[in-house]
């Protein structure tokens, strides 16, 4: 099966909505802005199905309770029972047998392209 570059949203539009998802090769799949930075991942979580680009991108907390701390790096918190993914492997920080599928992303010419 042979990969190419999906045009899925203007990047004024990602900027403005904060995620776009998009059909491509028949998987939904949502662009997320780490910062200034677009990240591509499957939008459904592997735990129950959510919409996984509905939730948040913020930085990852660990810990037990009353003594949590920021671990430094960036997740996108899944809104249905918060599990944590992160954008660059799609790997669960607490679960590495749960997985999202990430795809390559790029802007050219102001518009947000995914490889898959």
């Amino acid at each position: 099966m042979s990969r190419s570059w999906h045009d899925v949203a203007s990047l004024e539009q990602l900027r403005r909505d904060g995620s776009v998802v998009a059909r491509v090769g028949g998987r939904e799949i949502g662009v997320v802005l780490d910062g200034d930075q677009p990240k591509a991942i499957r939008n459904r979580c592997p735990h129950m199905g959510a919409p996984l680009c509905l939730g948040t991108v913020r930085e990852r907390e660990a810990g037990t309770p009353g003594s949590y701390r920021f671990e430094g790096r960036r997740v996108l918190h899944c809104p249905w029972h918060g599990w944590e993914f992160d954008l660059d492997s799609g790997v669960c920080p607490d679960d590495a047998r749960m997985r999202a599928a990430v795809y390559p992303v790029r802007v050219s010419d102001g518009r947000v392209l995914v490889e898959a």
